[in-house]
């Protein structure tokens, strides 16, 4: 698998977990006058977001690799030839959605040890 489609495969999906991120957090900042259940809110959205990117790694080798947002990335000379692009796209995906269900699920648990942690201490 080259490094431009496993780069363009991480831009893709950095790309939807931003826009995710920017949900998340501009939903917690409206519950920021009780900070106990915004963080809880957070945890639990990172970890529904990591349970999305999950299910979306396991589907990933069924898509068609000519209708996913990394072959439009990739500029003609980049793009693998027909009897690998399936394999590589497919692959460099589910690379990527795993990669970031990963760092959303460190995020979600950080945000629940805080909540926790606010909670034992009696700030709330």
């Amino acid at each position: 698998m080259s490094p431009q489609v496993r780069q363009a495969a991480y831009v893709s999906t950095a790309r939807g977990c931003g826009f995710a991120t920017l949900g998340i957090v501009m939903t917690m900042l409206g519950l920021a006058y009780d900070p106990v259940t915004a963080l809880k809110l957070g945890g639990g959205s990172y970890l529904l977001t990591a349970l999305i990117l999950i299910l979306k790694a396991w589907r990933a080798p069924g898509q068609p690799f000519r209708s996913t947002e990394v072959w439009m990335i990739l500029d003609e000379h980049q793009r693998p030839h027909g009897d690998i692009a399936q394999w590589a796209i497919a692959r460099a995906r589910a690379e990527a959605f795993y990669r970031f269900a990963y760092l959303s699920t460190s995020v979600a648990m950080l945000l629940l040890s805080l909540a926790l942690l606010w909670r034992l201490v009696g700030l709330a």
